[in-house]
């Protein structure tokens, strides 16, 4: 059983409730969690049964020291969520960096006030869960990711967790997903439906994502259009089908559609995917559709690349061609595919 810890923060300021220790104290004791990648996975996964600890911490120094200290004496957890008000917000922020900053616009419940301190002079710490392959599945409520965790109790807790974690990593221990996520107030975040956010966020930490991606098939007698990624993008210099994510509540065929427009400029009509293709990245799976894909109207003028965003250069390649491509991902297993199965629709 996999074993959670999820911490709020007692009440601040002029609040007399924080939603966070309303949230923490509301999650049951154990929580089932089910893949939610797990239509994309491409072997089934089982649910996950997680033991739920919560803790309330208190709003200065000490609260904010308190998960960091426990992983000092040798206290782990599978994951550790930490949640807490922004008063600013209105729909949740989920953090994915802590600045090495304190500068309090109002006392914590001790009295202190910091103003423009660093909290140890080592730089700030982002968090090592993928948290932009989260934003791939659709939430339940509106929400963002941010890089700015604020400079009072929630930055520094969060600091110091991650300060924690990674001198655990130093000696070779596994480093537990950790994240900070920011709850608007009760008023814009209804307790259910903040209970329910949560719960997905510890589905996505427990689970590897799975990012669903498109890439088109386009053809033109004998030969499929191939493309090279530009040196400034990720994965440059990686030849592929070209495409990208589909994004949450999108088709794939749309998906594809508008990606090749922000790509190329090109105007295309996909059809159903041909098959799909599973690989593996450092943080992420990848599960990659192929779809057969025309232009709409005449061919484009493939030497002018003026709206080209993200490839360089472009090749038509045909089944009989073995010279080497350095394929991004499994692009590559989809020609050998091709090669096996003979498989290549002509162009209308």
């Amino acid at each position: 059983m996999a074993r959670i810890l999820v911490t709020g923060f007692e009440p601040f300021g002029e609040h007399v409730e924080n939603i966070s220790s309303q949230i923490a104290k509301a999650l049951p004791q154990q929580l089932l969690l089910d893949d939610p990648w797990s239509r994309l996975r491409e072997h089934k996964t089982q649910s996950l049964q997680a033991l739920i600890e919560t803790q309330i911490l208190s709003v200065d120094e000490a609260g904010s020291l308190h998960t960091y200290r426990a992983i000092e004496k040798g206290e782990r957890w599978d994951a550790i969520l930490h949640l807490g008000l922004c008063e600013t917000c209105q729909i949740p922020r989920i953090e994915t960096l802590a600045q090495d900053q304190l500068d309090m616009r109002i006392p914590d419940n001790s009295g202190r006030q910091v103003s423009n301190q660093v909290i140890t002079g080592e730089g700030d710490l982002p968090v090592s869960v993928p948290a932009d392959a989260w934003m791939s599945l659709p939430w339940s409520l509106k929400c963002e990711l941010s890089q700015d965790a604020g400079s009072y109790l929630c930055n520094e807790t969060l600091y110091q967790t991650l300060r924690g974690l990674n001198k655990i990593s130093s000696i070779n221990e596994r480093i537990p997903p950790c994240i900070f996520v920011h709850l608007p107030s009760v008023q814009d975040c209804p307790i259910r439906e903040g209970l329910k956010f949560v719960q997905e966020v510890l589905q996505r930490m427990m689970f590897r994502p799975v990012l669903s991606v498109v890439g088109a098939l386009i053809t033109r007698d004998e030969h499929y259009l191939v493309a090279k990624r530009s040196p400034s993008q990720v994965h440059g210099g990686k030849w592929e089908f070209p495409g990208g994510k589909v994004e949450p509540n999108e088709t794939q065929p749309f998906a594809l559609e508008r990606e090749i427009l922000e790509e190329f400029g090109w105007r295309v009509q996909c059809g159903n995917s041909i098959g799909t293709w599973y690989h593996s990245l450092e943080k992420v799976d990848i599960a990659l559709h192929i779809l057969p894909t025309e232009f709409v109207g005449r061919f484009p003028d493939f030497t002018d690349m003026t709206l080209w965003t993200s490839h360089e250069a472009i090749s038509w390649r045909n089944l009989e061609d073995h010279s080497k491509l350095d394929w991004l991902g499994n692009d590559g297993a989809v020609v050998q595919w091709m090669k096996e199965t003979n498989y290549l629709p002509r162009s209308k």
